[in-house]
């Protein structure tokens, strides 16, 4: 948070020292946003390729959407999650189900091959959650 400082003749504005990543985590970071895209590009593919079938990209849209729900829930009830298991396993079900229901009512009528692209989707989100969450620098007291 940027303060200001009063000094004797003048005000000076102090910026608080940004924490950066690592390399390391920055590589992290990275493979976060990969498999975040992940999802989508597959959907691109697939419209791109059939021409007409939208629904894949709608699915990692609904995907997406669940995800980012869970995480602004988890992250509004009192900052962040106990364990990063706990909350990639909550966006690996939000974003299973909101997938799996637009993928029925797209008018998909395979039941279990829906549920397994939604579960496929629903893995992507879930390892790019657990991959930002330990992307982030570490805070020095």
């Amino acid at each position: 948070m940027t303060r200001i400082a009063a000094t004797k003749s003048r005000f000076v504005i102090v910026a608080p020292r940004e924490m950066k990543r690592s390399p390391r985590e920055q590589i992290i970071y990275f493979l976060s946003i990969l498999f975040a895209a992940g999802p989508f590009v597959a959907g691109l593919l697939r419209a791109i390729s059939t021409g007409t079938d939208l629904r894949l990209l709608w699915m990692a849209f609904a995907a997406a959407v669940g995800a980012t729900a869970v995480i602004t829930v988890t992250k509004a009830r009192g900052g962040q999650s106990k364990s990063v298991v706990t909350l990639s396993a909550a966006v690996l079900a939000a974003a299973t189900l909101a997938a799996g229901l637009v993928g029925f009512l797209l008018g998909a009528t395979a039941g279990p091959g829906v549920w397994m692209v939604a579960v496929v989707l629903g893995l992507f989100l879930a390892a790019s959650s657990a991959l930002y969450s330990h992307s982030r620098p570490a805070r020095s007291a």
